[in-house]
């Protein structure tokens, strides 16, 4: 019984530590879709971050790299993947995913041997920051939404009290976001 229930209060206390985020913590978009020549499609990303995030690379192993994860990018041709200064590319066939003491903290639709797609943060990104520069080529035509993950950091203001008095610090804690990445319907036709 006691084992359960400190498996318990230790899930709480990781859940208070990182917690899925609201809103958009961190919004990817498709940006631009491009048909190419030789049947293949391009699709280009722009990470939004909220006003309240930031992302970065790992502080420590309490406050791991920022990241986010494209799912089941089916036909995604070899060396084609562009990466914007500042972040770093990996592909595995399991998606790498928000989580916290080796547990989950969403849970997206991942197809066990399917292209996932994460960029990590290798510089810091600033609260309010949109950056682009992120493509993917597929063998794939036809075009369909998807899911993606993201890691991000959110600093939290000191709490207003007696200087010194506990709280009285900022506080940084991970968030953990889940999403759809709609085509939008100004895209739907293929740029040729």
């Amino acid at each position: 019984m006691l084992r359960y229930l400190s498996v318990g209060l230790a899930t709480t206390a990781i859940l208070l530590l990182v917690t899925a985020a609201t809103a958009d913590a961190a919004q990817v978009t498709v940006t631009q879709v491009e048909s190419n020549a030789d049947g293949t499609t391009t699709y280009h990303f722009s990470v939004r971050v909220d006003q309240t995030e930031t992302m970065g690379p790992a502080a420590s192993d309490e406050l791991p790299a920022d990241f986010v994860t494209i799912y089941n990018f089916y036909g995604l041709v070899d060396g084609s993947v562009k990466t914007p200064d500042g972040w770093q590319f990996t592909s595995e066939a399991t998606g790498r995913t928000p989580a916290a003491g080796g547990y989950p903290l969403v849970f997206p639709m991942d197809i066990p041997g399917t292209p996932n797609i994460t960029w990590t943060a290798t510089a810091p990104v600033k609260p309010g920051t949109e950056i682009t520069g992120f493509s993917a080529v597929t063998r794939v035509s036809t075009m369909t939404d998807g899911v993606y993950s993201a890691l991000v950091t959110q600093r939290s203001g000191p709490i207003q009290g007696a200087p010194g008095s506990p709280g009285s610090a900022a506080m940084v804690s991970k968030q953990a976001q889940i999403g759809m990445i709609e085509t939008p319907s100004f895209l739907a036709e293929l740029k040729k």
